[in-house]
C-alpha cells in the first residue's frame, strides 16, 4: 500500500474531477507509507486492487556500518526549534520555512510516557485546525499543499499563449486552462456527455449492454467491474488480463450491507443524493426517485457478491487463473466476446479472475435485473463519472454528499487545486518532469540512495540478529532485502503523450482523451514482459510504495524534501522523518501480505512451516494491540485491515533507529545536560511529527472503515509503545500507559 491512502470519499472530497481507467490496477495491494495528500477521484471502491507497492531496484551492497555516520549532516543533538507553528501555508510556501525548520514544538506539559503523540503534536494541532477545504490535516497535508503551490505556478505559465513551448508543456497548460474555464462548464450543463446517456437510453435488449459498457470504460473508467492488466503473481515478469470486482459507489460492500443507524442513515442521504443528481441532470421528480431506488438496489446486489476489504488483503484469494473459456461458460449471460472487442482487448486465452463468487453472481443479475435497471444504474455511473467536470450546479450536488455527508468536509475545494490534481491525474509524466525539473536536483536522488542504502544495511544487520527465524528462511529473507530495487523520484522513462489531443476548450473531451490513452496503454501489455520503468504515482505525489510483484520501493520526488528530509537536518531528525518511511516501505516486503513473494516478485511459500507459524504469532500480537485503539466515538481500528500497515510502521522505526545507532557506535543515549535532546528523544520526536494530523469524526469513521492505515495517533503511539528503547530513551517507568505489555515486535 501507498504510506497513505487516498480513498475515494476523501478524493471527491476534494471535488477533484480526475476520472480514471481503473482496469489498470491489478488485484494484490501495494503498500504505502501514508495517507495520500493528492488524493484522486475513482470510480469505484471494491476496484481490482489499490496501488501496490512497487519500488528501488539494486542489490544490497556489504559496506561498514560506521560509514553510515556520514550520509547525514549536522550534529545528533538539536534544540528544539521555535518556529511557530501557526504560520500559514502561503507564507511557509513564501519564506521557505517548511523547509527550514526543525523540529516542531513540543507539549512540554504532556508527560511523553503518557501520550507521545499528544505530546509531539499538540502544539501543531492547536495551531493548525483543519482548513474548510479539507476533511484531515497533516504534515502530509501541508507539503502536499506547498507542492500544488509550485505545480500551479507551472502551469499558469504553461497556460499562456508563449511560443516556443514543447508538446507537453503546452497540453498540460491547455488542460489546465479548460479545466479553469468554469463558465464554458456551467454554461454547456449536461451537453457534454448527453450522447452517452442518450446511448444508453436507447439500449433496446440486455445483450447491448456489454459493447456500451466496454464504451464507458475506456472513456470514464470501470462502470461494473474492473477489467486491465497485472503482473502474473506466479510469473512475475509477464502481464496477464485480470478482472475484478467494481459497480459500487460507496466506499466499501459494508456501507450497503450493515444494519446500523448510521449505515441506515448515509445509505438514505446517498439515494436521496442520486435522484438528485438524476433530476439536475433533466429527470422528472418521480422518474429521479425512481431511478435513484434502482441505482441503490443494484449496487446493493453488486455488495453482496462483493468481496470485503480484509479478505481481499490475502494474495491468494484475488488471485484465479481461469481459461477465457471457462469464464463464458460460468456466465452465459454476459456476452465477453462483445466487451473485449469494444475494449479492443490483444488476444488471450486465460485471465486473472480476481473473484469468481462476483462475476457468478454479476450473471445472475445478468439474467433476473431488468433493462430499466441496468439502464439507470449505468446512467447513474456516466453521471457521476463526469459531474465533477459539469455545470456548477452538478459538482456542488456531488461534493455535498461525497465531501460534506461522507467525511465532514466544510467547503469544497477551490477550482485551482481540482485542476492542477486533474492534471497531475491524467498528463502525469507531463506536469511531473516539469516539476521535477524545477525542484529535484541530481543531488538530491543521490542523498535519497544513500540513505535507502543505509537503511538496508540496518535491515540486514536486524535479520541476521532475528532470534524466532530458523537459518533456511533468514537466508532467503536476506537473499530477498538483497534484491530489493529502489525506483527515486521519477522514472527512467517518461510517457509520450504525443496520440493525446487536448484543447483549451473542451475539459471532457480531454479528460476522456487522456482516460482512452491510459486504457489503450495498460490492455497492451496483456501478454507483453512487465516495463519495471512504470511508477504508479507521479512525481510531485507526497507519498511512497512497494511492490511485491516487483519487489521494489518507489519514493516520488514530492516526498523526498521536508519535513521529511533535508542536509540541512540532523541525522536524527532525518532519520526519523524520511528514514522511517523508507523502512516502513522495506518492511512491507516482509509484513504478511509481501512475505508470501520471493526475491524475483513470484508469490511462493518460502518460508518453513515452524519460521511461518512463529511469524502468524507475532502477527496476532500486533492484530489485537491496534484493534483495541479507537478511532472515534464508538469506531474502533480494524487491526486485521491495518496488519500490514502496523507491521511496517513497527518494523520501518527500528530498522531507522538501527541505522542511527550504526551512525553513532558506541554513543550512549543519554540526555544533553543542557536542556536539548538526546538523538534518540530528537529521533522519536521527528517520528511522532510526521503523523501529526487533525480530521473530521466522520474523515475519522470513513478511514477506519476502508483506509488500511491506522490514524496518525496510533502509528505513533501504538509503535512506540512496543520499543524499549524509547522506554529507555524517555525513562519511562515501567508501568507508563507508553509501555506496552506485551511488546510486539515481528522485525
Amino acid at each position: 500500500m501507498p504510506l497513505v491512502t487516498s480513498t475515494l470519499a476523501l478524493a471527491l472530497a476534494a471535488g477533484l474531477p480526475i476520472p480514471v481507467f481503473a482496469g489498470a490496477q491489478p488485484s494484490v495491494p501495494k503498500s504505502s507509507a501514508a495517507v495520500v495528500a493528492a488524493p484522486s477521484i475513482s470510480r469505484d471502491a471494491g476496484k481490482a486492487r489499490p496501488p501496490v507497492s512497487s519500488a528501488l531496484a539494486r542489490l544490497l551492497a556489504a559496506r561498514q556500518a560506521s560509514a553510515a555516520a556520514k550520509l547525514f549532516d549536522n550534529s545528533g543533538s538539536r534544540r528544539i526549534s521555535a518556529t511557530p507553528a501557526s504560520k500559514s501555508l502561503a507564507s511557509l510556501a513564501r519564506d521557505g520555512s517548511l523547509g527550514s525548520r526543525g523540529l516542531m514544538p513540543v507539549d512540554p506539559s504532556v508527560n511523553p510516557c503518557a501520550d507521545f503523540f499528544q505530546y509531539a503534536c499538540g502544539p501543531w494541532m492547536a495551531h493548525n485546525p483543519i482548513p474548510a477545504d479539507q476533511s484531515r490535516w497533516g504534515t502530509f497535508s501541508e507539503l502536499a499543499e506547498q507542492n500544488r503551490l509550485v505545480l500551479k505556478q507551472i502551469l499558469l505559465k504553461a497556460s499562456q499563449p508563449e511560443l516556443g513551448k514543447t508538446p507537453d508543456i503546452r497540453k498540460i497548460g491547455d488542460l489546465y486552462k479548460s479545466c479553469m474555464d468554469e463558465t464554458r462548464s456551467d454554461k454547456a450543463g449536461i451537453q457534454p456527455i448527453q450522447g452517452e446517456l442518450d446511448a444508453i437510453a436507447a439500449l433496446k435488449d440486455k445483450t447491448d449492454i456489454p459493447a456500451e459498457l466496454a464504451k464507458l470504460d475506456l472513456e470514464m473508467g470501470g462502470a461494473l467491474f474492473n477489467f486491465g492488466s497485472q503482473p502474473d503473481d506466479m510469473n512475475a515478469k509477464m502481464e496477464i488480463a485480470t478482472v475484478d470486482q467494481g459497480g459500487l459507489g460507496l466506499p466499501e460492500r459494508d456501507y450497503y450491507l450493515n444494519k446500523d443507524p448510521d449505515s441506515r442513515k448515509l445509505r438514505d442521504q446517498y439515494r436521496i443524493h442520486i435522484q438528485k443528481m438524476f433530476a439536475l441532470a433533466g429527470e422528472s421528480a418521480s422518474q429521479a426517485a425512481l431511478d435513484a431506488s434502482r441505482v441503490l438496489a443494484f449496487e446493493t446486489a453488486l455488495a453482496k457478491v462483493s468481496m470485503g476489504n480484509v479478505e481481499r488483503r490475502d494474495p491468494a484469494k484475488v488471485y484465479h487463473m481461469t481459461k477465457l473459456s471457462e469464464l463464458m461458460r460460468q456466465t452465459p449471460h454476459f456476452d465477453w466476446r462483445e466487451y473485449l472487442k469494444g475494449v479492443g482487448a490483444p488476444a488471450f486465452t486465460s485471465l486473472n479472475v480476481a473473484v469468481p463468487g462476483f462475476f457468478k453472481g454479476l450473471d445472475r443479475m445478468s439474467a433476473d435485473v431488468p433493462l430499466d435497471d441496468w439502464k439507470a444504474f449505468l446512467r447513474w455511473k456516466t453521471l457521476h463519472a463526469f459531474a465533477p467536470l459539469l455545470s456548477k450546479s452538478l459538482v456542488d450536488e456531488n461534493f455535498l454528499f461525497f465531501g460534506k455527508a461522507l467525511s465532514g468536509q466544510k467547503e469544497i475545494s477551490p477550482r485551482w487545486k481540482r485542476c492542477v490534481a486533474l492534471t497531475d491525474r491524467n498528463l502525469g509524466d507531463a506536469l511531473g518532469r516539469a516539476y521535477v525539473k524545477l525542484k529535484f536536483k541530481p543531488r538530491e536522488k543521490k542523498a535519497a540512495l544513500a540513505m535507502v542504502e543505509a537503511l538496508e544495511r540496518a535491515f540486514d544487520g536486524d535479520l541476521e540478529d532475528l532470534p524466532w527465524m530458523t537459518p533456511d528462511t533468514k537466508k532467503r529473507a536476506l537473499a530477498k532485502l538483497a534484491a530489493i530495487a529502489n525506483k527515486i523520484g521519477y522514472p527512467a522513462k517518461w510517457k509520450d503523450y504525443s496520440s493525446v489531443a487536448i484543447s483549451p476548450n473542451d475539459l471532457v473531451g480531454n479528460v476522456r482523451n487522456a482516460t482512452l490513452f491510459e486504457a489503450r496503454r495498460t490492455l497492451n501489455k496483456i501478454g507483453k514482459p512487465v516495463d519495471k520503468n512504470d511508477w504508479d504515482m507521479t512525481p510531485p505525489t507526497v507519498n511512497a510504495y512497494y511492490d511485491p510483484l516487483q519487489n521494489n520501493i518507489n519514493f516520488p520526488a514530492g516526498i523526498l524534501q521536508p519535513p521529511f528530509y533535508s542536509n540541512k537536518f540532523s541525522a536524527p531528525q532525518n532519520l526519523g522523518g524520511i528514514g522511517a518511511v523508507i523502512g516502513h516501505e522495506m518492511t512491507h516486503g516482509f509484513d504478511d501480505q509481501g512475505r508470501q513473494f520471493d526475491a524475483d516478485g513470484n508469490r511462493r511459500d518460502w518460508w518453513t512451516k515452524k519460521d511461518a507459524q512463529a511469524f502468524k504469532k507475532r502477527e496476532d500480537c500486533l492484530v489485537k494491540e491496534y484493534s483495541g485503539f479507537v478511532a472515534t466515538g464508538t469506531v474502533h481500528v480494524n487491526g486485521n485491515l491495518t496488519l500490514g500497515e502496523n507491521t511496517a510502521d513497527n518494523g520501518g522505526v527500528r530498522i531507522a533507529l538501527k541505522a542511527l545507532q550504526a551512525s553513532r557506535p558506541g554513543q550512549t543515549p543519554a540526555a544533553d545536560p543542557k536542556g536539548q535532546m538526546s538523538p534518540e528523544q530528537t529521533f522519536f520526536v521527528s517520528y511522532a511529527q510526521i503523523w501529526c494530523e487533525n480530521k473530521t469524526a466522520q474523515a475519522a469513521a470513513l478511514q477506519a472503515r476502508t483506509d488500511p492505515h491506522s490514524p496518525g495517533r496510533y502509528r505513533v503511539n501504538g509503535v512506540l509503545m512496543n520499543m524499549p528503547e524509547f522506554q529507555e530513551a524517555f525513562r519511562c517507568p515501567a508501568n507508563s500507559a507508553m509501555v506496552r505489555r506485551p511488546q510486539c515486535r515481528v522485525w
